[in-house]
């Protein structure tokens, strides 16, 4: 997992390097970012929740959420056993789901994310099973894992063939590779289609624990494990103890590993008196305040690591690009990185503080909200701008620019994507994203279909 690390080049922020014959893949080492950073908008596209009112607009606890490609926003409520739907401008659809064990029943919720075709896909660690959900929130079918048992550190995830990987509860943490006086279990990743199941590597180092041989191995405070996505061209995988993830494809075999230079990831004594205190705002009596400060802390940070993490998890892109989230308890505003399909460092997106992050989208963010009064909200953020930003003086847009030209008798187009908002100074400010070309597009429908607005 950790081959030796190639010598730094200063002048460029990301280097290509293909390894000798007999370590036939591909390494790329990125020192920054290629574009500039990104920031969510000030105000959100879309707020779903409310402090009272009707029931589909009260969330007892957000477990997770999706937000489909026709914008639509699924929701799992974890507090009220249920799956919510909403159309893209937030109004309620459907719900779909109780307490329970029987089909269409949950014990636990979690969303799966990149199901072909938008399919919406609900797995339930307690009972090892995952549910499909139709259009109209119908149950449209169950698949049970307990012939094979998942591993309950890691959920599983969608494969683009309609299929699943996971890691499988069996053979998890037969190995338990020692770390001083924790363990780390090792995984096994499992490919799961209709011809079978596909072991595609074993023996990678997963959770990290507080136990070993004979004791529970409980799953230590800010401890590594190991996280995973599948995209089509296979799994991008690693095991969280620097920046560094690996991809392999469909055979298992390593083709490329991705290297990045995040933020430091050092456990300071500000981070363990913030997690301390975490603990202590929901302690109103005095006596139980002093238990923990003179009982229950000591033990807690006697087994904080030295070192974060370096993520926590993969959110996959159809392009086969992916958001990485840095571990959030490193600093109060969440970081995401997004990587390319190659692995190569694109963009930092920070997050304001107070949201969490549940999905992605190279544009939008979805993420729940939790105010001062304890309510939950879910909402879709535009994300856009770049250094330098003024900032704050109004709201951000997307802008498009279209140039285009006429060349033996076809129209050509070249599309920019830009972001912008006011600034301090009264004038307005854009922030080149991406562009795109078709030379096969009609200009003035293209145009229109762009929305929003069209900037010449």
């Amino acid at each position: 997992m950790n081959p030796p690390r190639l010598p730094p080049i200063a002048l460029a922020a990301t280097l290509v390097v293909t390894l000798p014959v007999f370590a036939p893949q591909t390494v790329v080492e990125s020192d920054a970012p290629r574009h500039p950073d990104l920031v969510t908008a000030d105000e959100p596209l879309v707020r779903i929740g409310m402090t009272t009112g009707a029931d589909e607009y009260l969330f007892g606890d957000v477990a997770g959420g999706v937000r489909l490609p026709d914008g639509s926003v699924v929701i799992a409520d974890g507090g009220n056993f249920n799956v919510r739907r909403y159309d893209a401008a937030g109004r309620h659809l459907w719900t779909s789901g109780r307490e329970g064990e029987g089909p269409g029943e949950y014990s636990w919720l979690e969303v799966l994310r990149g199901c072909p075709g938008g399919a919406i896909a609900i797995f339930d660690p307690t009972h090892n099973r995952i549910t499909r959900i139709g259009e109209d929130g119908s149950v449209a079918g169950t698949r049970a894992l307990t012939g094979e048992g998942v591993n309950p550190f890691n959920e599983p995830v969608c494969a683009p063939d309609g299929g699943l990987v996971y890691t499988p509860l069996w053979g998890f943490g037969t190995d338990l590779r020692e770390v001083g006086e924790f363990y780390r279990r090792t995984a096994s990743l499992i490919w799961a289609r209709d011809g079978g199941l596909d072991t595609l590597r074993t023996g990678i180092p997963g959770v990290e624990g507080i136990g070993g041989p004979g004791g529970d191995n409980s799953p230590r405070t800010w401890g590594r494990n190991m996280v995973f996505a599948a995209v089509a061209s296979g799994v991008w995988f690693g095991t969280t103890d620097d920046y560094e993830i690996e991809h392999m494809d469909w055979t298992g075999r390593i083709t490329r590993v991705a290297r990045w230079r995040g933020p430091d990831l050092a456990v300071t004594p500000e981070h363990a008196d913030r997690y301390r205190n975490r603990f202590l705002e929901n302690m109103s009596d005095p006596a139980r305040r002093e238990a923990f400060e003179t009982q229950g802390w000591p033990r807690i940070e006697a087994i904080l690591p030295e070192r974060f993490p370096a993520y926590f998890a993969f959110l996959p892109l159809p392009d086969g690009a992916m958001w990485v989230m840095p571990h959030r308890w490193r600093a109060p505003e969440q970081e995401l990185h997004l990587l390319d399909a190659d692995g190569a460092w694109l963009r930092r997106l920070t997050i304001p503080v107070g949201l969490r992050v549940l999905d992605a989208g190279r544009d939008w963010v979805l993420v729940r909200e939790l105010d001062e009064l304890g309510v939950q909200r879910v909402e879709v953020f535009g994300v856009g701008g770049g250094r330098g930003w003024g900032g704050g003086a109004g709201e951000g847009q997307w802008g498009y620019m279209v140039n285009w030209s006429l060349h033996e008798c076809k129209v050509g187009l070249s599309v920019e994507r830009w972001w912008g908002r006011g600034s301090r100074d009264g004038g307005e400010r854009w922030s080149y994203i991406d562009g795109i070309r078709d030379s096969s597009l009609d200009y003035e429908p293209f145009s229109r279909r762009l929305g929003r607005r069209t900037v010449a």
